[in-house]
């Protein structure tokens, strides 16, 4: 790769991500772009860390739990990405790096605006682009195990989300924080589809490089705060295994059951990985019932997994068998007698519950989602989606859209 496709690789990268772009050629500065021109650059202290990591792909966290993502595009090439949005602000820490910058007195508070809005990414999410860049641009796959972290102590951790909870408090009656609070409704309702709908690997997934979701202030200390949105989460995903068909005594059962757990819990991290385990219980429970006979199959998870993965294509039983290693008719067979429905069932179900997320979350037309299902027409998606909902696909868009306009909001 040229100078000049590294750089122009640079240059769509700041635009596209909000953040700081730079490339090194050794360590001379050949490029550098960054929305919000902070000058002098925040990396100057990390910059050794980053130029001299053995990796040819890694992340590097700082005191203030920022992120800086980097990948060796050639011999003695490095491109840099970062700030990212600081997740911990100790007056300490913050005090130490603007001294480091020899930030002038008259500018600090303009300067610590300027890294407040750096974009949030999270740490998995950095580790996901730079796998995807290094995979492009060497044309090998770059596993995402592969990507080198500089991690803090996992004692920080807690600290992090209890700072997080104390901003999501403090930050509750502001404009721009109100925006993001309705911004996050969307993830949240997305959030409760994969449990209503069972998609416990793809929640799994999600928790791995989660949204960034922002809630509005439930209370005035950081545990109650996060308990607080673990009881309405609780709510949420009991109501959503229902509507996945979980009986309603099973499902506001399990809900009670977390409640209580989550009154135990005394510091935020803890309540934060109990509310991940609950959503991925009810998803599990809503799983089991739409599969009972498979569910823990390696064969049905293989198969299920290849469905969702290509749920956008046609999905031919000849070509997964192929992929899969098995005959048409072994496959057909088996996965008969491990779920009690046949494969071509399985396959319009799910097309069906991926046109249901579609409906509600998005608003495009019937044909343009029959098209983007492959579907053979708008008719015959149509009729599918009655067959296996028990309604119209407008009907459905029309009961969930007056449903959510009419919720007072469990969130």
């Amino acid at each position: 790769m040229d100078r000049e496709t590294c750089i122009s690789m640079c240059r769509g990268l700041a635009k596209a991500y909000s953040t700081g772009v730079r490339l090194f050629e050794g360590e001379q500065l050949l490029f550098y772009e960054s929305v919000s021109c902070m000058e002098p650059d925040p990396l100057g202290p990390f910059l050794a860390q980053v130029l001299e990591a053995p990796a040819r792909a890694g992340v590097i966290t700082t005191p203030l739990h920022q992120f800086y993502g980097f990948l060796t595009l050639r011999e003695g090439w490095r491109l840099v990405l970062g700030p990212t949005c600081m997740l911990q602000e100790s007056g300490k820490e913050v005090e130490l790096l603007l001294a480091m910058l020899k930030v002038e007195p008259a500018r600090r508070e303009s300067y610590l605006r300027l890294l407040r809005s750096a974009p949030v990414i999270n740490g998995d999410r950095f580790a996901w682009l730079l796998a995807s860049l290094a995979t492009a641009l060497s044309g090998e796959a770059f596993p995402v195990e592969d990507v080198w972290f500089q991690i803090r102590p996992a004692s920080s951790r807690a600290q992090v989300l209890s700072d997080y909870a104390r901003r999501q408090i403090e930050t509750a009656d502001d404009p721009e924080a109100a925006r993001t609070v309705e911004q996050s409704y969307a993830w949240e309702q997305m959030i409760l589809s994969y449990v209503e709908n069972g998609r416990t690997g793809a929640l799994r997934e999600l928790f791995c490089a989660p949204p960034n979701i922002v809630a509005g202030r439930i209370a005035y200390d950081e545990p109650r705060q996060s308990k607080n949105m673990g009881i309405c989460t609780a709510t949420g995903a009991a109501r959503a295994a229902i509507r996945g068909g979980v009986p309603p005594r099973q499902a506001l059962g399990l809900s009670d059951l977390y409640i209580q757990k989550l009154e135990l819990l005394r510091d935020v991290a803890a309540v934060e990985q109990l509310i991940r385990e609950m959503l991925l219980d009810f998803a599990a429970q809503v799983e089991k019932l739409r599969c009972p006979g498979g569910g823990d199959s390696r064969f049905y998870q293989r198969c299920a997994r290849y469905v969702s993965e290509n749920l956008y294509t046609a999905l031919r039983a000849e070509e997964m068998a192929a992929a899969l290693g098995y005959t048409r008719s072994y496959l057909c067979t088996r996965f008969h007698q491990e779920t009690g429905m046949s494969l071509k069932q399985y396959i319009q179900r799910e097309k069906a519950m991926e046109a249901r997320r579609l409906l509600r979350f998005t608003d495009q037309e019937l044909g343009q989602i029959a098209a983007l299902l492959d579907f053979s027409s708008q008719s015959h998606f149509q009729t599918v989606f009655k067959k296996v909902t028990g309604e119209t696909p407008m009907a459905y868009r029309r009961r969930t859209r007056g449903a959510e306009q009419d919720m007072s909001g469990i969130f």
